[in-house]
């Protein structure tokens, strides 16, 4: 399976922990500082093919990676915060950076501060399967554990082409 995650939700921290799962970090697809302008082919290409030989693989949320998933054979799940922990979302990112200083934690805080609402709107409206935090205490590993039930069972009750969680992106 694919997971587009969006910034913060804790993909690093449960792939740390779980060898099932693959945090692909983009900020590895820069060379001297610049992406090349199909980078996202490249990302999403392993993505897939880390998922077909059964890992579960966290991928970015930026559009080109959403929009090149679409076509996707693999199962594409979408992880994202409600609109209403904005506030609190914000401060996660920021305190993340605040402790690491990394280039890549300041930038999805920006991002965040600048984009919270459209982000979140974007992932929305782009994701037939998705997983919305509903509150700051959330285990990542639990919330996909229960999509994956409620997915198991609406399949065995409704396999057919109608049923969105047989729909693939």
């Amino acid at each position: 399976m694919i997971f587009i995650v969006y910034q913060g939700v804790g993909k690093s921290t449960l792939s740390q922990g779980d060898r099932n799962f693959i945090d692909l970090e983009s900020s590895h697809f820069f060379v001297d500082g610049v992406r090349d302008t199909n980078w996202h082919i490249v990302y999403c290409s392993i993505a897939e093919s880390l998922s077909r030989n059964g890992y579960n693989v966290f991928v970015s949320s930026h559009k080109a990676v959403r929009d090149q998933l679409k076509g996707s054979t693999e199962r594409v799940i979408t992880i994202y915060p409600s609109l209403h922990l904005k506030k609190q979302w914000i401060q996660k990112l920021y305190d993340r950076y605040a402790d690491s200083g990394l280039e890549k934690d300041y930038k999805a805080w920006k991002n965040a501060d600048d984009r919270f609402d459209d982000n979140i709107k974007e992932l929305e409206s782009d994701s037939i399967n998705k997983i919305q935090l509903l509150s700051m205490t959330y285990s990542l590993g639990l919330e996909i554990t229960r999509f994956n039930d409620a997915f198991v069972k609406q399949v065995r009750r409704s396999p057919n082409a109608d049923n969105p969680f047989c729909n693939r992106g």
